[in-house]
């Protein structure tokens, strides 16, 4: 709902997943994900309805285990209606990679890479750190980003910033840089979603086996 907003625009909602606004024209409601938020917490409480009952249960039949019904039929219920309209939603929305790049080093979120580059000169961290505070606080007393500084500038900031700095300061060479399992960089992130897509495939494949017509 958030990344749909004018603030930030990350995301576009198709026509058939969204409604209008009953006073604003060119406002979209991304109704299904507010529904289906709501839905969340309906089925959270059916947990904790379910929870609650078992709780210190003596081993022994038990009316009260009859409670058990109404919130995992409902669970049912809910789910056949939210997951096919939430599918749907995700599969025809736009991701605007342009809105998304543009957003990425705002708020001078590539000042870690500054950082780690003056380590990898031999520059204790703790100076490092240092270094590139001064870096930040230079950028935002002039409002510029952190590439905009000159290379005169960089040197008075600190001799170890030499022009070279430049090749770090860059989302695309970030993400290069992260390689380890589970990290930002493209490898990594495609071994999750391949990862993702193979328990997807095993947790469908165990529901299928165990749906009952109704």
């Amino acid at each position: 709902m958030l990344w749909t907003s004018q603030e930030f625009g990350w995301v576009e909602l198709d026509d058939g997943f969204a409604t209008g606004s009953s006073i604003m024209p060119q406002k979209k409601n991304a109704d299904i994900a507010e529904l289906a938020r709501g839905k969340a917490g309906r089925l959270i409480g059916g947990l904790v309805t379910v929870l609650t009952m078992l709780k210190g249960l003596p081993l022994t039949y038990d009316r009260d285990m009859q409670e058990d019904k109404e919130p995992a039929f409902d669970a049912v219920d809910t789910l056949e209606l939210v997951l096919p309209a939430l599918a749907g939603m995700i599969s025809t929305m736009t991701v605007r990679v342009d809105r998304l790049v543009a957003a990425a080093p705002v708020g001078y979120t590539l000042a870690t890479e500054v950082a780690d580059w003056l380590v990898r000169k031999g520059v204790p961290f703790r100076e490092a750190h240092e270094v590139t505070g001064r870096l930040v606080a230079l950028c935002v007393a002039r409002e510029c980003a952190l590439d905009e500084v000159s290379d005169d500038e960089l040197a008075l900031v600190s001799p170890h910033l030499d022009p070279a700095v430049r090749n770090v300061l860059s989302v695309r060479s970030a993400l290069a840089a992260r390689t380890t399992p589970g990290s930002t960089g493209p490898g990594p992130v495609a071994d999750q979603l391949a990862s993702a897509v193979d328990k997807l495939d095993g947790w469908r494949e165990w529901a299928t086996e165990r749906v009952v017509p109704r």
